[in-house]
């Protein structure tokens, strides 16, 4: 999610100069494959458009704030005693509903910035907006309107948390679920993946070739599909004649006959967050699990294929999409979400290039203090990182036209014991003109080597 504080009704949809909404190179680690973009959607849009990536792009997911009327804090986890030391950082304020326009005032904000990130979809594009039930029927208003009703593709149902605790006992059905609303340019197609069901050997039998199948009845299959199916040997008739559709079995991982089954709609197989190995979780609020993002990347796009997430938050979608051998395009107006999904991505292995809005209120920066060790070489130089301490992140590299090029990192590890980042580097002298680091505040310090020493 996005932290969009600073867009009031009116702010949010003035219109913008070019020189308001050109990006600034900021950083590059890598191959740069992955744009990560400080910045408001509308900043990510116009930049894109400039590239000539409109009409290229084959995925946009859209994980908004929810009018949710709360503010979200990031919570990160340190190394310490054996319940940890926690730093929290204000992440983004979702408080559109108390402000003056209430809901209207929401509504202002996201149906621009929907119709900017349409606009950047190929022929075959989809756009997936992530929402809960105070907003998903708004949506389909918004996107009806943009694109059109014809475009509408899925409603799809997540099961994001089991029916525990207060809510199980509210007085009401518990609010566990999120809904993705899809909407595809004409050629849109969706792949759904299949997943493996569980048959009860009673119900398994064995074809004359020995396979083991189940079967159900044909339902509203056509005689000329039951026609093509009898002829790949998977219609069963009984002695009474009546016709049943086969479906061949596989073994899982355990062992067990399985029946491969198509997604549907509604989607309680991916796990929440709280269920994911701990070295997931970032502690950024409202985090989604790489799980969900990996499925709807693997069923909307292509292999190589260009994916777009303008409320990034904790960047799983870019994660996602590096995994899966896809490009990621990402943005986020959080200062701590850029942190975040930078670790995060370079944790990974990515490459990633940071550009930064005009006019984008990045946190405060922090002091910086490393010390050259004894016995530096005239080619390498041992630089330990004094303070701070403990940051998410840091860097040596050099600078070229405000650009620092990033040529040794450090990230904290995640875990069920987070590992801080090593703070400790030996590097070629020509190459540490520059540290850089990241705080968990979002803070970027940049400070010339020669000036940081002690």
């Amino acid at each position: 999610m996005d932290a969009t504080e600073d867009d009031r009704a009116v702010e949010g949809n003035r219109p913008r100069s070019e020189n308001e909404r050109g990006l600034r190179p900021f950083d590059l680690t890598g191959d740069g494959a992955h744009r990560l973009v400080h910045g408001d959607v509308l900043d990510l849009t116009s930049s894109l458009a400039c590239d000539g990536l409109s009409g290229k792009v084959d995925l946009v997911y859209v994980d908004p704030p929810y009018a949710s009327d709360r503010d979200y804090v990031a919570e990160s986890r340190l190394d310490g005693p054996a319940d940890g030391r926690i730093v929290r950082s204000p992440a983004y304020e979702d408080t559109w509903t108390s402000r003056p326009g209430g809901l209207g005032t929401y509504l202002d904000m996201l149906a621009p910035r929907l119709e900017a990130l349409a606009g950047l979809l190929g022929p075959r594009g989809t756009i997936w907006v992530h929402l809960d039930w105070r907003a998903a029927y708004l949506v389909r208003s918004i996107l009806d309107e943009v694109l059109g009703r014809d475009a509408f593709l899925n409603e799809i149902v997540w099961r994001r948390a089991p029916n525990l605790g207060r809510q199980a006992t509210s007085g009401q059905f518990g609010r566990t679920l999120d809904t993705l609303v899809v909407y595809g340019k004409p050629d849109a197609t969706l792949t759904p993946p299949t997943r493996l069901e569980p048959i009860e050997e009673s119900s398994i039998r064995w074809d004359e070739q020995g396979r083991p199948f189940t079967s159900a009845p044909r339902g509203d299959y056509t005689d000329a599909s039951i026609a093509k199916l009898d002829l790949e040997g998977r219609v069963h008739r009984t002695a009474s004649g009546r016709v049943y559709i086969k479906y061949f079995l596989v073994k899982d991982g355990d062992g067990v006959w399985c029946r491969e089954r198509r997604v549907d709609a509604l989607w309680t197989d991916v796990p929440p967050l709280r269920h994911a190995a701990a070295s997931e979780r970032t502690g950024y609020p409202t985090q989604k699990p790489r799980a969900l993002l990996e499925r709807i990347i693997t069923c909307a796009t292509p292999p190589g294929g260009l994916v777009v997430d303008a409320f990034a938050g904790s960047g799983t979608t870019a994660v996602a999409a590096h995994a899966l051998g896809r490009r990621a395009v990402v943005s986020d107006r959080s200062p701590v979400a850029i942190a975040t999904a930078r670790a995060r991505l370079l944790r990974e292995g990515a490459g990633v290039r940071i550009e930064r809005a005009a006019g984008t209120v990045a946190a405060p920066e922090t002091n910086v203090t490393v010390r050259s060790e004894p016995g530096d070489t005239r080619d390498a130089l041992r630089v330990t990182l004094v303070e701070p301490s403990e940051p998410m992140a840091w860097a040596i590299g050099t600078m070229k036209d405000d650009v620092f090029t990033c040529g040794w990192h450090a990230e904290r590890t995640l875990g069920a014991k987070a590992v801080a980042a090593q703070r400790e580097a030996v590097v070629p002298r020509a190459g540490a003109e520059v540290v850089r680091v990241w705080g968990d505040d979002g803070s970027v310090t940049t400070r010339p080597v020669a000036s940081a020493l002690r």
